[in-house]
């Protein structure tokens, strides 16, 4: 609609006339109440200055989150710039467990932590897609702790819906099988079951801790790819009174219970092995190893270690006549854990003035050679070839089976037994928490709600997944961020400044490492109330911390701080020296 305004700039001063004829305050007011009624004006005033105050804090709030973004962006722009697995110490190595495999057969391997991977048969392809002939080396690694997250430079953040967690692991692997220092690949619709053992943080009323998950580490789209519910159980409690903290308020009864868990685990342990020993277990036979044409395989008289005539009785010396006439031709090749070349062999000991073969184990003998005064231990294996290895599979196939069969039969005779010791014993375990559970409530009554509330143990779980492919594989659970914020910037003893650089954050009741970039202008976010380790790697390649008694200086209310790390003078060779330098 159309309105016509009267605006005048600089009017004239009213006259003394004009304004006697508007003193007629009686009518003002008549003509006022004829009037509809309109809301005060102090409410109009109330309105307007809550649109201004939204207004005010629209501002703040897009200031606040702008500068949050300027943050976030510059870091995510400095992480994207290196390699997705950034190793901070390249020469610091992982040790893999290798496993040699036949692909035809598969197998269950055994690591030293309890885990164990089944391979089923046939489960290798070359990289064209066509069967895999001949033995493969499955190569695996376990990473349980923060010093193991952080020297394999694997990421530990988890991006959903927007919303960037940290991961807190219960044990991540990594998988991969190689023939001839070639990689292979996993056959279609094969898989490996992993069993992984490893320990977790938990609250002693909990069995099961809840919220794992099975991720994938996808490098090419540089994240972690959800895969499946982590099948976690409860094996036992991995507490230690040597991992306690004795200034905690806890510790009487953490050293309680866990004085208490190890004395059951060690009556256990005996009363199981007592149960084991009244049934004797089957001898499990041994493989034979066939002869593989690409390693050295050579044959040897065993009238040159044993004379003919010899009539000793030495266990060893009778199997091996044994195995010379079961078979046409007893072969012998070396050890994959030989450290001799072929060449060598063949060049300085391809005849002898002395020869002496022992055995090592099941598998494995070791020869020794002896020539011109110098001599040689060599590892290597008896292997058979042609009717002899078809001759000794079907044998080992009718043990085999036999085995089966036969360790089966005494299992189901000791799983009485074994069930009630595992009874009594749970039962044991349940009433040495629920003491420590009655002292964990003692001492919330005494006003320490929040520590009672986030008390936690260890205990040891196996972790149970399919990996469908190689690569590396975790078993995790997203964190939420701290709500703590600071403001944060760097520096070391000395006072020289740290800028843009990767920096880690260890929070001693989460198994992760928060990894982030150290700057002028760093957002930093941890737990006030838990211990915290901070550390980066200077540009000589050592390391700086800052430790948790410094962290316990920060104040709650502190929106800035200035964090002083200590460079520690000490060279980085190996994971025990960067081990030394972060459990200080």
């Amino acid at each position: 609609m159309k309105k016509n305004y009267d605006i005048r700039v600089n009017p004239q001063p009213l006259s003394k006339a004009q304004i006697a004829r508007h003193k007629n305050f009686d009518g003002l007011l008549s003509k006022y109440n004829a009037q509809p009624k309109q809301r005060p004006i102090i409410r109009r005033l109330l309105w307007a200055g809550a649109a201004v105050a939204a207004t005010v804090a629209g501002i703040f709030l897009f200031f606040q989150l702008t500068g949050n973004q300027d943050f976030q962006q510059q870091q995510q722009a400095f992480f994207d710039a290196k390699p997705y697995i950034n190793q901070p110490f390249g020469h610091v190595k992982p040790t893999f467990a290798s496993y040699q495999v036949d692909p035809n057969e598969g197998g269950v391997y055994k690591y030293p932590s309890g885990s164990q991977v089944v391979v089923p048969a046939s489960a290798f392809v070359y990289e064209n897609g066509q069967t895999l002939s001949g033995e493969v080396t499955l190569h695996y690694r376990e990473m349980h702790d923060f010093v193991d997250f952080f020297i394999s430079g694997i990421p530990m953040t988890y991006d959903s819906a927007g919303v960037n967690y940290n991961l807190e692991s219960a044990g991540m692997i990594e998988i991969f099988a190689e023939q001839n220092g070639k990689r292979v690949m996993m056959a279609p619709g094969k898989s490996i079951n992993v069993e992984l053992v490893s320990n977790v943080n938990t609250s002693p009323s909990l069995n099961v801790p809840p919220g794992y998950n099975i991720y994938k580490l996808d490098t090419s789209k540089r994240s972690w790819v959800y895969q499946d519910i982590d099948r976690m159980e409860v094996i036992g409690d991995a507490i230690s009174a040597e991992s306690l903290d004795e200034k905690s308020p806890f510790y009487p009864a953490q050293k309680a219970l866990a004085e208490r868990m190890l004395a059951i685990q060690v009556s256990e342990s005996a009363a199981l092995a007592k149960v084991e020993k009244t049934i004797a277990k089957p001898n499990e036979p041994i493989k034979p190893q066939r002869a593989n044409g690409d390693d050295y395989v050579f044959n040897l008289d065993l009238n040159d270690i044993f004379p003919a005539n010899d009539t000793s009785s030495n266990v060893e010396e009778i199997e091996l006549r044994q195995l010379y006439r079961k078979y046409a031709k007893m072969l012998w090749q070396l050890s994959p854990q030989a450290t001799v070349s072929p060449d060598r062999l063949q060049k300085e000991f391809s005849s002898v003035t002395g020869l002496n073969i022992k055995k090592l184990n099941e598998r494995d003998y070791e020869l020794e050679l002896e020539k011109g005064g110098q001599s040689i231990k060599v590892p290597v294996n008896p292997v058979l070839s042609g009717s002899d290895y078809d001759k000794a599979m079907a044998e080992f196939n009718r043990e085999f089976d036999n085995w089966k069969r036969l360790s089966t039969e005494r299992e189901a005779k000791l799983a009485a037994q074994k069930q009630a010791v595992a009874k009594r014993f749970e039962e044991e375990k349940r009433l040495a928490t629920l003491k420590f559970e009655d002292r964990v409530e003692q001492l919330r009554k005494q006003g320490l709600d929040y520590a009672a509330n986030n008390e936690v143990i260890k205990k040891k779980v196996v972790n149970r997944f399919t990996a469908s492919e190689f690569g590396v594989w975790n078993c995790d659970r997203p964190l939420p961020p701290e709500m703590l914020k600071l403001a944060a910037s760097f520096k070391d003893q000395n006072g020289k400044q740290f800028s843009n650089r990767a920096a880690y954050l260890v929070d001693k009741s989460r198994n992760t490492v928060y990894q982030f970039l150290a700057d002028t202008n760093t957002e930093l976010r941890f737990n006030k109330n838990s211990e915290n380790l901070l550390w980066l790697v200077t540009d000589d390649n050592k390391i700086a911390v800052f430790r948790p008694a410094q962290f316990k200086a920060i104040n709650s209310s502190d929106t800035k701080f200035e964090f002083v790390l200590e460079s520690v003078n000490k060279e980085i060779k190996t994971e025990q020296d960067i081990r030394e330098i972060l459990y200080l």
